[in-house]
């Protein structure tokens, strides 16, 4: 909670700069979750709105910007930079990670890592995207160059799901998890009442909570699912259930 009120805090100092100053003010990167919390929090500022960008469509950790109401800001606004990372040896999110914190980079300043063959574009603010490019020389074991890119060759990832199927009691949040995911029930109601499950974006802290079709659920430490259709049921009343999770 501590940390929240903190974020809080600084969304408070963001707003009341934006409409002072009648601009957009920029923030870290934030993951999803925080995201739609921030999103809810802003209604407290009715001069103030928000908005995220993380420097591709399908970006996951974006930077916050809060601006004066209806004053939107463009996406070529934010002070974001690309970092095009080449490695020739297997390296994993993890290591790339662990080479930019071992800089002294804070994590809030580093967007998306998106790892493909022969290396990652990653988006972190600016003006890091320099310090990086000079200061970078490995990653794991490997040697490694950086390169700090335009932001319009940043490559698009959309991300990639296994469709799976599963056989529940009922839509139960906490019944659809033990599922997707081969917990016990009780192991499954035990990530909800620790608010470690978020569906769209918001936190759930009743097991008991009924999912629809279209909901994106969050479970943190584990990953991230659609629930994407509901395709019968069985002889003993059970339901047929179609998830589609984020690989």
């Amino acid at each position: 909670m501590a940390q929240k009120d903190f974020l809080y805090s600084r969304l408070e100092d963001a707003a009341e700069k934006a409409v002072r100053w009648d601009q957009a003010v920029y923030g870290d990167f934030y993951e999803e979750n925080l995201q739609h919390g921030i999103e809810r929090e802003i209604g407290r500022y009715p001069e103030a709105d928000c908005a995220f960008f993380g420097g591709q469509e399908y970006s996951r950790r974006k930077m916050l910007s809060v601006f004066p109401k209806g004053d939107v800001p463009g996406i070529q606004t934010y002070p974001l930079d690309l970092i095009f990372i080449s490695v020739r040896g297997d390296v994993s999110h993890r290591d790339y990670l662990g080479a930019l914190l071992g800089l002294g980079i804070e994590r809030e300043k580093v967007g998306d890592i998106d790892v493909m063959e022969g290396g990652a574009q990653v988006f972190v603010s600016s003006p890091l995207g320099n310090f990086i490019e000079e200061n970078l020389t490995s990653v794991s074991r490997y040697d490694a160059k950086a390169e700090v890119k335009d932001l319009s060759m940043a490559i698009e990832i959309p991300p990639v799901f296994e469709k799976i199927s599963i056989i529940i009691p009922s839509l139960r949040v906490d019944a659809v998890i033990h599922g997707v995911y081969k917990l016990s029930r009780s192991e499954a109601a035990a990530f909800v009442k620790g608010e470690k499950v978020f569906v769209n974006g918001d936190p759930k802290v009743k097991p008991g909570y009924d999912l629809k079709t279209g909901d994106t659920v969050s479970v943190r430490s584990k990953g991230k699912f659609i629930v994407d259709e509901i395709s019968g049921q069985t002889k003993k009343g059970n339901i047929k259930l179609s998830v589609r999770k984020f690989a």
